[in-house]
This record gives structure tokens, C-alpha cells and sequence, in this order.
């Protein structure tokens, strides 16, 4: 059974996610977890933003906190070990502009976030409503270090960058606009998308991750 949440717990678990805060976010996830008598996956499966649908994972790789999201995935790995389904499930889940967590962390060049999402089974090649996966976001936002970082690594299926979508300037979102309101991300302009396709389909291999 869902555990039942009010807005506002909801919100203090989002916001000490934003925060990067792993004390109060632990503390209060045990609280809560101790009186609906769930478990830490039922919970971070349940706590979302219900205008945004942003949940624990998409705030903390937003903001680049890759200690606290590298402790959210390791509670996902109960009953069956890591990357088991409903983990993957929690960790690929989509916004209500189709943002899973790692677009956030490669929009905003959050490398070490980016690494923690794919390490722990993150699907790189899903695309948000503009068409867009998520080093394709990096790409038109000049995140270098991401794009360069998955480059070399590799990325089996991210053939062509995962174009598409609308067109317009890419601009950044500072970090401590991220959370706060409905999100912004980017589009590029037709000969960018076009660059940045030719770009990814010499580099990238296959995924050894």
C-alpha cells in the first residue's frame, strides 16, 4: 500500500533532496517510513511533486548532489539486488515534460550526478517531450565535461544525439532556480541539433556500464 504523505512532508523531502541535505533527508524518511510501515522504495516511489511530477532523485541530480542521490539508489536495491525493476523504474521516471533525473543532473553539468544515475542503471537514451535525451541537453547547453565524460565511455543507442523537438537559443537554469518553479529546459537551433548529431554518431560505442 501507498504510504499516505501530506503536501508538506512531501515538500521537506523534495526540498532537503534540492538542498543536498543527507541528515534531515534521512531522518525524516525514517519517520516516515517507521509510521506508514513502508519501505524506502514505496516512499521515494511515492514522493512527487503533484504540479511537476519531480521526485527525490530528479531534485537531488539537479542540483548536483551525488552523495545524497548515490544513498537514494542504494535504498532501491531491496529486495533483489540493484537495477532490479521497480529500481529502474524509480530511477527512469519521467516529469511532466518527460525529464528523468540524469537530464537535470547533464542539463545543469553535474558530472559526478551524471556518473551516480548511469553507474546505477540510468537509461540514457530516453527523450523528454522536445525529442531531447539527456546528453543531447549537455550538448546544447555547452556542458563539455558530460558530454565529453559519456563520449568516452561510450553509449550504446545514443547514435545522432537524440534530436528533435523544437528549436530555439539553449540557455542555462542556475541551480538555485531548479525545483523551485515549472522547469525550463533547452532547445537549440536546427544547424546545433545538426552538429551535435554528427558529433555523438562518430564518437560513441557501445556501453560499458
Amino acid at each position: 500500500m501507498a504510504p499516505k504523505l501530506t503536501e508538506d512532508e512531501i515538500d521537506d523531502l523534495l526540498y532537503f533532496a534540492r538542498i543536498g541535505d543527507k541528515a534531515e533527508f534521512s531522518t525524516l524518511e525514517d519517520e516516515l517510513c517507521k509510521r506508514e510501515s513502508v519501505s524506502e522504495v514505496q516512499l521515494l516511489e511515492a514522493a512527487k511533486d503533484e504540479e511537476s511530477g519531480n521526485g527525490i532523485l530528479h531534485m537531488a541530480a539537479a542540483n548536483g548532489h551525488s552523495d545524497l542521490l548515490r544513498e537514494a539508489c542504494k535504498s532501491l536495491y531491496a529486495p533483489t539486488g540493484p537495477q532490479n525493476e521497480v529500481m529502474l523504474r524509480i530511477l527512469n521516471a519521467q516529469n511532466k515534460a518527460g525529464n528523468t533525473a540524469l537530464h537535470w543532473a547533464a542539463l545543469n553539468g553535474h558530472l559526478e550526478a551524471v556518473k551516480v544515475l548511469l553507474e546505477e542503471g540510468a537509461d540514457p537514451t530516453i527523450t523528454n517531450q522536445r525529442g531531447h535525451d539527456a546528453v543531447y541537453e549537455a550538448e546544447l547547453n555547452d556542458k563539455t565535461e558530460v558530454v565529453e565524460w559519456v563520449l568516452k565511455e561510450g553509449g550504446e543507442g545514443l547514435e545522432s544525439g537524440v534530436a528533435g523537438g523544437e528549436t530555439g537559443e539553449g540557455e542555462d537554469v542556475p541551480d538555485d532556480e531548479i525545483g523551485d518553479d515549472e522547469e525550463t529546459l533547452t532547445e537549440s537551433a536546427a544547424d546545433d541539433k545538426e552538429e551535435a548529431s554528427t558529433k555523438l554518431e562518430k564518437k560513441l560505442g557501445d556501453m560499458n556500464i
